[in-house]
């Protein structure tokens, strides 16, 4: 099975989540561009379980992040295969604000208005796993689980759209019965490479 390189890397890869941290379970829609190339994913957190839910006209995919296991699970619902990856060997293009051990230190630069909701702009400065990145955080007035937008100085863009703090159930974040594991099931290619996931 063939990934495109593009989306796939901007997302899992990229996974911006939990700047604020107000609430443990939440559900948003994720959108990332990277190099001119934007992906979308429809994502559900609780704690330090998170999962990302890809979608175009030719495949679905899932990806559950198991920062608890310092594992992530790329699923292949169609072929009802899935691979593991160690959480170590993700591309970090942006930084991955899922990571419980992700430091972030801000500066204010004032209030905004974005996209009709009150917001305060940072400049900030992203440390994880020996990685600097540094940008710009917008966080929303009172604050949501995740950030309304990041920018690097790069050109790299992450923004957020219907973040809904509510309960997950605790199943979302486990691989489904009736799964195997790809590389048992149908040859070492059939899954994408560490750093490259299923849009």
């Amino acid at each position: 099975m063939r990934y495109p390189a593009g989306a796939i890397a901007v997302l899992i890869a990229l996974a911006l989540g939990g700047c604020a941290s107000s609430s443990p379970s939440w559900t948003g829609v994720y959108h990332a561009t990277v190099e001119g190339v934007t992906g979308t994913a429809r994502v559900s957190a609780s704690g330090d379980r998170v999962r990302m839910e890809f979608s175009s006209q030719r495949k679905n995919s899932v990806s559950i992040l198991r920062y608890d296991r310092g594992v992530a699970w790329l699923l292949a619902p169609t072929m009802a295969v899935y691979r593991e990856i160690p959480l170590a060997d993700l591309r970090r293009d942006v930084p991955l604000f899922f990571d419980p051990a992700l430091r972030v230190n801000r500066t204010e630069l004032g209030k905004e208005l974005l996209d009709g909701r009150d917001t305060v702009k940072y400049a900030a400065e992203i440390t994880q796993n020996g990685a600097t990145f540094r940008g710009y955080l917008w966080e929303a007035v009172p604050p949501l689980p995740v950030p309304l937008r990041w920018e690097d100085e790069r050109g790299a863009v992450v923004s957020w759209e219907q973040v809904v703090p509510a309960p997950v159930p605790p199943g979302q974040f486990e691989i489904p019965g009736g799964y195997v594991e790809a590389a048992a099931a149908l040859g070492q290619n059939v899954m994408p490479r560490a750093g490259r996931h299923p849009e």
